[in-house]
Parts: C-alpha cells; structure tokens; sequence
C-alpha cells in the first residue's frame, strides 16, 4: 500500500473532518469565557457544541454525536464552577432526544437544522435555570437574563449555516449534500 492509495482512502473517508470537529469543541470549551473577556462581551454565550453535534447527527453520526455530547460535557463541567456531571448529562439527554425526533424530521434540510440548534440551546437553559434557580448562585432578573438567551440563541443561529457550510467543504461533498 503506497501514498497514493493512503491519500486516495484520506480522502474518500471522514479522517480529517471529525478530528476537526473535536478540536474545534475542545477549543470553544476551553476559550469560550476567555474569548468573550477580551472582546468585551462577557453576558454573550455562543455555544458551538450544538451546532457539531446537529451536523453529526444530520450526517447520520449518532455514536459520534453521543460520544461528542458526553465528552465535551466532561470538558465543559471541569472548567464551569457548576457539578460535576451536570453538562455531561445536559447535552446527552439533549442529543438522545434530537435522535428520536430524526425519523420524523429531514435534518439535511438547513432550516431544520437551524431550528434544532435553537431548541438544543433553548433547552440547555432551561434546564440549566430550574437546576440554578434553588441555589445561592441563581440571583438573576429574569427578564434581562431571556433577552440575553434570545441574543445569543439567535446569534448562534444565524452562524450555524456557514459553520455547515464550510464542514461540507471540508469533506469535499458540498455539491452532494447541503446540511
């Protein structure tokens, strides 16, 4: 087996695409306050990991997504101050009940996928305000803090388009599949 058929399998495969994936939530993870301190918009939450794993799923790639929502959970819990388990949980509940609502769903369809990363967010915070809300730590304005959810869901929202885009771009098979 030479290079070329090495860079022929490379390339008929997915080996690059999912690592990328990986990568790119680790990051967002780890420098999502960071980032946001130095531009200045701390009360702004993009949150990127739904959106991978909306891709993942429309790809068909539900262990993929499953193990992506569990892990970057992990990664999340150990530098939130929250419980530990607590993002784990979050985003595998949230993954498990997108895989079921796939079969009635076409998720290659781009505003579908828009819609599912909104709800996937959506979700998160609400689940995230009830488990908050009893603790010490829960003193917020509920009004300001819903506007500040929509900013961000929306925003999230908007970018996740040419975020599919440019992972199909990546797999080399933007003219086969759009989501």
């Amino acid at each position: 087996m030479g290079i070329r058929a090495s860079v022929k399998r490379w390339k008929e495969g997915d080996v690059f695409v999912y690592p990328l994936i990986w990568l790119t939530c680790g990051l967002s993870v780890i420098l999502r306050r960071s980032i946001n301190h130095f531009v200045g918009i701390e009360w702004l939450d993009i949150d990127l990991i739904p959106v991978f794993l909306i891709y993942l799923i429309a790809k068909d790639q539900n262990f993929m997504a499953g193990c992506l929502a569990f892990f970057m959970g992990v990664l999340t819990d150990t530098f939130a101050p929250c419980q530990l388990g607590l993002f784990a949980f979050l985003y595998s509940a949230i993954i498990l009940g997108i895989n079921h609502c796939r079969q009635f769903l076409d998720f290659k369809d781009i505003k579908t996928s828009i819609l599912f990363v909104a709800i996937c967010l959506l979700a998160k915070w609400s689940f995230l305000v009830i488990i908050i809300r009893p603790s010490p730590l829960g003193q917020f304005t509920p009004l300001i803090f819903s506007i500040l959810v929509s900013i961000s869901v929306l925003i999230t929202g908007m970018i996740t388009p040419f975020f599919f885009f440019f992972l199909n771009l990546v797999r080399g098979r933007e003219h086969r599949d759009y989501a």
